[in-house]
């Protein structure tokens, strides 16, 4: 029922529940080496945690004992992978998963004692690292720290220590990674330069939260900052942890609240700290849980989704390094009612603030849903699409619509919008589960809404392109090469490419939403496709056969100059499209 190249590249952001909670201790069959200095994160597209690297020697700190190993955990046990690829052995890099592009990436560490910093990014696939090869990045780092901005699609770097002639400096830039480039920031406000500090996305609050680190050998700080897409603000929390250095932080989705755990108070051994904190969005409260991992620094924890507990692994005690496996799970409460915090037509689709009759949209929020999914033959009526995903329900107007994809972490719902809501205001938006029903949240609703299909992954040298496809419905139309791994090229004159589309209004022969398309059929309102300046013939505009409310547009391709630039628009009736939109021709 769902094309995956057309409808999976919908992004999101949220989650939720509450408070207090234990650490319990892992005795898996297979395990990793000791080691401190390594990172972990989340690995969701393939329901596991992925490690790497760290520092497995002696505490002499001689060098030459760094790891490039690759590990998975599975909510039970860890095992090894053998990747044809992957990264140097270093200590002191960082991971983050990229939401949207399904991902992790790392970036920087260094190899050991008196040899340089590393400025490298790689992307873990979920069986291979792959090295990647940005025009700009960040001068290369080690005991930085990254988390993925969920709001804002991107993931965010922050700090670090580099070599320089007078021993080992802190910085405090920030960069961002867009799957493909490095962009540094220049906020008016920025936390002092530190190294060893944690950072993690509050899905909760739509924010990176930023606490503690260490400005020189001896400075411990303990500052929370938070990033909000453009700037840092500090917060200045009633209480606070004490100040450290090599502690871990990670968001627990299921609890809706950040859990940071252990670092060091000073910058020599048997300082290590063992207590749990939590931050609410707000302040900062301690933990007393009845069983704790040892006191330690340097380790690192990753939020298993899967199974709804966060997972910490190794870092330094004393004179040693731990390879031990800890689980932290919070209370089990009664779950809160959903909240809605967004709404937006398909982002996929230009993600607009106004919505349509018919048409796609994207609801973020928290506690929206009991699991992630998206429907199946399964949830259908003969060609009639589902009202209810998992008892999830969506209500617009006092009407129902059709609930496609549900998901926990972050918090959303897709869903699409019943054919006959009045258009030329605003309506409310609710969303029910088995916890209760969300306060209405209001979207404007206009006649057309319409959007072309043209993905963040389509976006090529700063310039958005349109997702097009050649007549071997397996070839786009893009400039030769321009995304790796994507049989790609310029489309030729009298060609007939395939456009989709969401929010184009009714067809004829009628169609009503949450049907699946079984006729040809053909938008009521005149569409006029544009190449620059010249008009395209239509073969075929309205419905996708075999879908629920997609449109497909095949186009013939007009006599236009050579270019990887035509600016591709449309007009819907006397309405001109919005979208910013680029395609490649040549003869």
């Amino acid at each position: 029922m769902r094309n995956a190249l057309l409808l999976s590249l919908l992004v999101a952001a949220v989650a939720g529940a509450q408070s207090a909670g234990n650490w319990t201790v892992q005795i898996p069959q297979t395990y990793p080496n000791p080691r401190e200095g390594h990172a972990m994160a989340e690995d969701a597209a393939h329901a596991e945690v992925v490690m790497f690297g760290g520092f497995g020697g002696d505490p002499s700190y001689t060098g030459g004992n760094e790891i490039s190993d690759t590990w998975v955990w599975n909510g039970s046990n860890w095992s090894q992978r053998s990747p044809q690829t992957h990264p140097a052995p270093r200590e002191g890099a960082a991971m983050a998963y990229d939401l949207a592009h399904s991902q992790v990436v790392l970036f920087g560490g260094y190899l050991g004692s008196y040899k340089p910093e590393l400025a490298d990014t790689w992307v873990w696939d979920g069986s291979n690292w792959v090295q990647k090869s940005p025009q700009t990045s960040p001068p290369a780092r080690t005991y930085h720290a990254m988390a993925y901005d969920v709001a804002h699609g991107q993931v965010v770097l922050f700090g670090g220590v580099v070599s320089s002639k007078d021993g080992n400096a802190a910085v405090g830039d920030t960069w961002v990674w867009d799957s493909s480039n490095w962009s540094q920031k220049s906020p008016q406000i920025s936390p002092p330069a530190r190294y060893g500090h944690a950072m993690a996305y509050d899905a909760a609050h739509h924010q990176i939260v930023l606490f503690g680190g260490v400005q020189g050998y001896y400075d411990r700080l303990g500052d929370t900052w938070v990033w909000d897409g453009s700037n840092w603000s500090q917060k200045s929390p009633q209480i606070s942890p004490p100040a450290r250095s090599g502690t871990a932080m990670v968001y627990d989705a299921a609890h809706a609240q950040i859990v940071l755990f252990g670092g060091s108070r000073a910058a020599y051994m048997e300082m290590e700290l063992a207590d749990t904190w939590v931050w609410d969005g707000s302040n900062w409260s301690q933990k007393s849980p009845q069983t704790s991992p040892l006191p330690r620094e340097n380790h690192a924890m990753a939020y298993d989704g899967v199974h709804g507990q966060i997972v910490l692994f190794g870092g330094f005690y004393g004179p040693q390094r731990t390879g031990d496996t800890w689980i932290w799970q919070g209370a089990t409460l009664a779950p809160p009612t959903p909240s809605i915090t967004g709404v937006v037509s398909a982002s996929a689709f230009g993600g607009f603030s106004a919505v349509a009759p018919g048409s796609w949209i994207e609801i973020y929020g928290s506690n929206l849903a009991p699991g992630t999914r998206t429907w199946a033959a399964a949830d259908f009526n003969g060609s009639n699409a589902p009202a209810s995903l998992d008892g999830v329900t969506v209500n617009i107007g006092g009407q129902k619509a059709f609930v496609e994809y549900i998901s926990v972490t972050p918090g959303q719902v897709n869903a699409q919008l019943p054919s006959g809501i009045p258009a030329g205001g605003q309506l409310p938006i609710t969303i029910g589960n088995g916890n209760g029903t969300s306060a209405p949240f209001n979207v404007t609703v206009n006649n057309t809404q319409a959007g072309l299909l043209a993905p963040a992954p389509f976006q090529i040298r700063g310039k958005q392109y349109v997702v097009a496809l050649l007549s071997d419905a397996v070839t786009y139309v893009l400039p030769a090469g321009s995304i790796p791994g994507v049989a790609s090229r310029p489309a030729k004159p009298g060609e007939t490419i395939v456009f989709y589309g969401i929010g184009f209004g009714p067809v004829m022969p009628n169609i009503d939403a949450g049907q699946i398309v079984t006729k040809t059929n053909q938008l009521s309102q005149s569409l006029q496709i544009l190449f620059g300046q010249t008009p395209a013939q239509l073969s075929y505009y309205g419905l996708a056969p075999g879908f629920v409310g997609l449109y497909q547009f095949d186009v013939v391709v007009p006599a236009v100059a050579d270019s990887d630039l035509v600016p591709l628009t449309f007009n819907l009736g006397s309405v001109p499209s919005t979208q910013m939109l680029y395609t490649a021709v040549h003869q």
